[in-house]
Order: structure tokens, then C-alpha cells, then sequence
């Protein structure tokens, strides 16, 4: 699978919920860096944000642009999708969310060793503020 196949790939995986599927996708030495934890985690945790994540949305990922360089690929890309359970204290809202995302992974034979994702959480908290809050 080229690296532009396995990103893809990896996206399709969270929105159908195919967790099994990521954990194989994940090297034994995977670190993920982002920045809603203050140091870079290992499989595991990273698995268990996008559990956590997975349990508040409803939704998916659109890939606008995905650019690849060897063992590197880059995907720019929006999120969007329903408040549907609790996320970071704040109970589900019903509200319609979007926002956007740039992930860089290195994929070495099928598997991320390292993966760099970037987004505004402030935006995605924002947008489910209840009205009037701050």
C-alpha cells in the first residue's frame, strides 16, 4: 500500500470504528504528536483518544489534500459531524461541528512510527459552548 493508500486508509478506519484495524496499523514504537497532550503518546493512548473521540461525534473525515514524499505522507483535511456524547466535561449538545486538520505520518511497511497532528481544540470547543458562554 503507497503511503497516499494507507492515510486514506487509516481515516476510513476511525469513522467505520475499526479499531482492531488502526492497532495493526500502529508500530510497536508508534508516537503520536498533538496538541491536546503535553508529551507524545504511544499506541495505546493514541487509540484510546480516538475511542474517546469516536464516542462524542458522529461524523467523518474529508481528505482535501493528501501529498506524499517516500516513507512520509501529509493530509489536509476537515472534520464534521454531531455533538453526540460527552466530550472534554461538556455533555452532548446535538450541535453540528466542523473543523480542520493537517496529520503528517511516516509509514514504514503498512505501519505509522510517527504521526504529527495539528488542529485548533479551542474551535472544536467553541462550537459546543452552550449559548452565551464564553
Amino acid at each position: 500500500m503507497t503511503p497516499k493508500e494507507f492515510i486514506k486508509s487509516w481515516f476510513a478506519d476511525i469513522d467505520a470504528n475499526k479499531f482492531d484495524a488502526l492497532k495493526k496499523k500502529m508500530n510497536s514504537n508508534h508516537q503520536f504528536n498533538n496538541p491536546m497532550t503535553p508529551t507524545t503518546v504511544g499506541s495505546d493512548q493514541h487509540l484510546g483518544m480516538i475511542q474517546q473521540m469516536t464516542d462524542a461525534w458522529e461524523g467523518g473525515h474529508t481528505l482535501d489534500v493528501v501529498i506524499s514524499e517516500g516513507e512520509w505522507v501529509t493530509a489536509r483535511g476537515r472534520w464534521s459531524g454531531k455533538h453526540t456524547g460527552e466530550f472534554n466535561g461538556v455533555p452532548a449538545t446535538g450541535k453540528h461541528i466542523e473543523f480542520s486538520f493537517l496529520d503528517m505520518m511516516h509509514v514504514v511497511n503498512d505501519q505509522v512510527v510517527e504521526e504529527y497532528f495539528e488542529l485548533n481544540p479551542m474551535s472544536i470547543m467553541q462550537q459546543i459552548a452552550p449559548a452565551g458562554a464564553a
